[in-house]
């Protein structure tokens, strides 16, 4: 073979390895792309079943999420209404224990009061007690006047008239000594009696026979 011919055949090979290696390589690209695409399907299909898995979830969970509205609006009407009763019963409550406290305060003021009033209720009796001796001391010069009328009345009984009128000086005198030496004798005897009558009913018997033995003694002399 000549030259020319061996070059032309070497050029023909080596262009149809170069389009053969051309071919391959397009291949090889298209298999890769394949295999990319049957990848990033792959993926897009799971993605879409996680994505229609997650509706389904989100779906259920909006249901069971109305269930729950439906639900806790009941439960807050009930609570609502038996927020109102336990507030009700609490103010009934508060209201009986004011009743209570009142009613205690109350029976505690009225038995202080009657204590009160028991403790303070002989303080009179005491002080009318305590002035009855100076009520018998300070009235001693009113009974001197009736012992002075039951000697003149037995004087003028006598024959004789002049002795009436000298036994009104004496008696008079006489009175006052009794009344004085009586005078000591006077509050022991006399506490119970609150008056001077008793004092004017212990004296006269003691002076009565003093002027009834004086007058008939000055009538004989003369």
């Amino acid at each position: 073979m000549t030259t020319p011919q061996l070059d032309r055949r070497r050029a023909q090979s080596a262009s149809a390895g170069a389009a053969a290696e051309k071919a391959r390589l397009a291949v090889a690209e298209l298999d890769n792309r394949l295999r990319s695409n049957a990848e990033l399907t792959q993926q897009q299909k799971q993605s879409l079943r996680n994505v229609e898995a997650e509706a389904k979830r989100l779906k259920r969970s909006l249901k069971t999420q109305d269930r729950d509205r439906v639900r806790l609006t009941k439960a807050h009407k009930k609570a609502i209404t038996r927020a109102a009763k336990t507030k009700g019963r609490a103010a009934e409550s508060d209201t009986k224990y004011d009743k209570a406290v009142l009613a205690d305060l109350i029976r505690r003021e009225k038995a202080r009061d009657l204590e009160a009033a028991a403790s303070a209720a002989p303080a009179p009796v005491v002080a009318t007690a305590t002035p009855a001796p100076e009520a018998v001391v300070e009235p001693p010069a009113a009974p001197v006047v009736e012992p002075v009328t039951e000697p003149v009345v037995e004087a003028v009984t006598e024959p004789v008239v002049e002795p009436v009128v000298e036994p009104i000086t004496e008696p008079i005198a006489a009175p006052v000594r009794a009344t004085r030496a009586a005078r000591p004798a006077a509050p022991a005897k006399a506490a119970p009696a609150r008056t001077g009558r008793a004092t004017t009913t212990r004296t006269a018997p003691a002076e009565q026979p003093v002027a009834a033995r004086r007058a008939p003694r000055r009538a004989t002399g003369r």
